[in-house]
């Protein structure tokens, strides 16, 4: 039985595809997907308490998410303009600046919640 057009069952699956649509297609995805599963594995085997998986979780969502707006604008973009405009470029550029600035938070939140921890191992601090 096929969901009705509309309900949360319908919504979730279309959600479901954009996220694997990005995973499989879209490159950048595969900058950011390596970069996640290490900081996981890293504060998996820092055991760095709850607090602050919810702070790494939230930054490495945050990256993954703008990612995914960047992506959609992109492959909007790319049927509703085809041909290139300077302004649709810099509306582009901007879109992929969001991106760069929630990947440079991700990065310092990692090192503020992980390097105390990683010194603490390796170096008795």
């Amino acid at each position: 039985m096929t969901p009705k057009r509309g309900s949360w069952t319908s919504k979730f699956r279309c959600a479901t595809l954009g996220v694997w649509f990005a995973f499989g297609g879209q490159s950048s995805f595969w900058v950011h997907l390596p970069v996640a599963v290490a900081v996981i594995v890293m504060a998996a085997w820092l055991d760095v308490s709850p607090a602050k998986w919810a702070i790494l979780i939230l930054a490495i969502g945050g990256v993954l998410t703008a990612e995914l707006l960047n992506s959609s604008i992109e492959l909007l973009v790319s049927v509703l303009h085809p041909q290139h405009h300077p302004r649709i470029g810099q509306a582009l550029d901007v879109a992929a600046g969001a991106v760069l600035v929630m990947s440079l938070a991700a990065v310092a939140v990692g090192l503020i919640v992980l390097l105390p921890p990683l010194c603490g191992r390796m170096f008795g601090f």
